[in-house]
């Protein structure tokens, strides 16, 4: 699908614009260039820069269907919600990590940026809290993934391969305990 390919080729242009220059110097004219595309060829996918950051983060969203899809239906599954979400927090590739590193500083000027994303973990949020059995626990494990995402995307926490691996296979654990 030739639209969606040059949508994906704008995205990937504006996390190399955000990652080499920062979220505050992105513009269109920045990210077309790396596209090796006209301004209007990319005004044609995303009439402003408000409509690009948008298109990242419904990308960023897109790529966790499947952590959404869990949650709709009577009867979540804490440990399967968790399991998807913790592998999806720990397979974030390197584009789509520097997307979430320029959606979090473009909030700044424009919090209303990441209403989206607030309704999605909202959402997982409420499912987790869903069982009281289980609700603390699960709770405790999807703020355990999340807070670490968030440190590195903030370069606050850099851990080795090895630790990250330590760490998600203890995450994982504990969300086999759920199912007991």
């Amino acid at each position: 699908m030739p639209t969606e390919n040059t949508r994906a080729r704008i995205r990937v242009a504006a996390a190399s614009v955000i990652e080499r220059e920062g979220a505050g110097n992105l513009t269109l004219e920045k990210v077309a260039a790396v596209a090796g595309i006209s301004k209007g060829g990319l005004l044609y996918h995303y009439p402003s820069k408000q409509a690009l950051l948008g298109g990242l983060l419904e990308h960023l969203l897109d790529n966790r269907a499947n952590i959404t899809a869990l949650t709709v239906g009577d009867e979540v599954s804490p440990s399967a919600l968790l399991d998807a979400m913790i592998d999806a927090d720990f397979t974030l590739p390197d584009d789509d990590r520097v997307m979430a590193q320029g959606l979090i500083a473009a909030s700044a000027e424009n919090p209303e940026l990441l209403a989206p994303a607030k309704a999605h973990v909202a959402a997982l949020f409420a499912a987790l809290s869903a069982s009281r059995k289980t609700a603390l626990q699960a709770q405790t494990v999807f703020l355990a993934s999340q807070g670490l995402q968030f440190l590195e995307l903030l370069g606050l926490l850099s851990l080795s391969v090895p630790e990250r691996n330590k760490i998600r296979r203890h995450l994982k654990a504990l969300t086999t305990e759920l199912q007991s």
